[in-house]
């Protein structure tokens, strides 16, 4: 009797299960706003800020009103200061 595992080349129904259906893909993705606000919560809490009620619609306010080089500053400077 051997013990050593050797694939076989043909598929039998005893031996393989079918390969699983391919995930739907998403239709949407986030707008820019909503990308930005993901990023600065991600910064403010992995930098151990807790969100405070009012703190989703403020962070909402700065994600609209900033562009993406300037929430990316914003991000390096949070990482930064959690960083000492």
């Amino acid at each position: 009797m051997t013990l050593l595992y050797t694939p076989l080349q043909s598929v039998g129904r005893d031996y393989f299960l079918a390969p699983p259906a391919a995930a739907p893909s998403v239709s949407h993705a986030l707008s820019a706003t909503d990308a930005r606000w993901v990023e600065l919560h991600a910064a403010l809490i992995s930098a151990g800020v807790p969100p405070l009620p009012g703190d989703s619609s403020a962070v909402h306010n700065i994600a609209q009103r900033l562009d993406d080089a300037t929430v990316s500053a914003v991000v390096a400077w949070i990482d930064s200061a959690a960083a000492r």
